[in-house]
Parts: C-alpha cells; sequence; structure tokens
C-alpha cells in the first residue's frame, strides 16, 4: 500500500446546502492529502452536497464506476441519457452504474427552498 498521509476528520454543516444558488458543493480535501490534479475526499472517493432550488436544473456528471445520491431534503428527479429517469424524495437512495454523459437533477419540492442531496463518487 502506498503511503497516505491520515484522512481529516472535518465536519459539513448542513448551512452549507440550506441556502444559496443551485450549485454543487465539494468536499474537496486534495491539499489535506497532498493529493494533486484532481479533487477528492480520500484518495478515492469524492463527496459533495448538490443543492438545487424549486424549479431549477443542474447537471453532474463523473468519469467513476458508480454514483450514489441520498435525498436529504425534497422531492423531483434525476435523468441521464443511459439510465432513463429516477424520481426521488427525501430520505432516498438511488446508485448509478458508469455514466459516461451527465445527469439532470430536478428539484419540484422542497423545504428551505431547495432540495439537498448528497453525492459520493469514486471519481479519483
Amino acid at each position: 500500500n502506498p503511503k497516505m498521509k491520515p484522512v481529516p476528520v472535518l465536519v459539513h454543516p448542513p448551512t452549507l446546502h440550506e441556502s444559496g444558488e443551485t450549485r454543487v458543493i465539494p468536499f474537496d480535501l486534495s491539499a489535506c492529502l497532498d493529493v494533486e490534479g484532481w479533487a477528492c475526499t480520500s484518495p478515492n472517493l469524492m463527496a459533495s452536497f448538490v443543492r438545487v432550488r424549486v424549479g431549477e436544473v443542474i447537471e453532474t456528471a463523473a468519469r467513476a464506476t458508480s454514483q450514489a445520491f441520498y435525498v436529504i431534503r425534497g422531492s423531483g428527479a434525476s435523468e441521464s441519457a443511459e439510465h432513463g429517469k429516477v424520481r426521488w424524495s427525501t430520505g432516498d437512495m438511488f446508485v448509478l452504474p458508469v455514466t459516461k454523459g451527465s445527469v439532470r437533477h430536478e428539484c419540484v419540492e422542497a423545504e428551505l427552498g431547495g432540495a439537498a442531496l448528497y453525492w459520493i463518487h469514486d471519481e479519483p
């Protein structure tokens, strides 16, 4: 096994996804881990919040073997050309296998004005 710096334990509070614009909020610890060339939360994982305001859409993309999404808040749908549409609501989790294109996420209803998804993948 290669030598690696310890992965720090950090809190990413809900205030990060409770307000603001539609966006991806990455948990990029690459500087702490001395990883150059890509964003990562650990050497083989990337985690992010995705905030989608009601009525808005955001696209995500990852060159990964799989992607998992946990719905923290809200309801809507996510769609990719390869895997079709998944409808989701608070408490759901869905996993997509390799996806060459992007995934389009749309929020139709949510408290605090927007849905929050926890997104992880193994892109790095």
